[in-house]
């Protein structure tokens, strides 16, 4: 998902990954989930096998642990900010972990080639002491109209090539 904001001069651009359950529609589906199998589990001990329990709550807690970690991930967001002298580029999930302040005159977004067919291209922005890859979470539209955002704010665009030349 990208957003783009325009206030006095400066243009915030968000990078988000889409999110297709909320961390309340991901808790209720973990529970659903590890209650079928702790029942099962449950079942197959009251009738004497009970060395399905332990495996059983192992497989809940691995999928509970495994939803989390998905959810959380979905969170995580990119915030890069254009004024006419710098590029603030930020990453994190709830609040700025990681932080770049870019040389704007310097910085240009170069676009490689996608590592597969229905992937976009790798965008890594870059001036002389930083080079930063953006939106690798996003998938192939959203990574144009990231690109797209960009432009609109007067980044050079370079496009890299398979024999490694730049085309503008």
């Amino acid at each position: 998902m990208v957003e783009k904001h325009q206030a006095d001069g400066i243009t915030t651009i968000t990078l988000r990954p889409n999110r297709s359950a909320s961390w309340q529609e991901t808790r209720l589906a973990v529970i659903i989930i590890c209650s079928t199998t702790m029942i099962i589990g449950l079942f197959w001990a009251f009738i004497g096998a009970w060395m399905v329990l332990p495996f059983s709550g192992l497989e809940a807690a691995l999928v509970a642990w495994l939803f989390y970690r998905v959810c959380q991930s979905t969170y995580q967001r990119q915030v890069i900010t254009c004024s006419d002298e710098a590029l603030l580029v930020q990453f994190g999930s709830r609040f700025p972990r990681r932080s770049w302040q870019l040389d704007r005159k310097r910085a240009r977004v170069s676009l490689g080639e996608p590592r597969h067919a229905l992937e976009g291209p790798t965008v890594v922005i870059a001036d002389a002491t930083h080079s930063i890859e953006l939106g690798s979470f996003l998938n192939k539209d959203d990574k144009q109209l990231a690109v797209q955002a960009l432009r609109g704010t007067g980044m050079p665009v370079r496009q890299r090539g398979m024999e490694g030349s730049a085309a503008l």
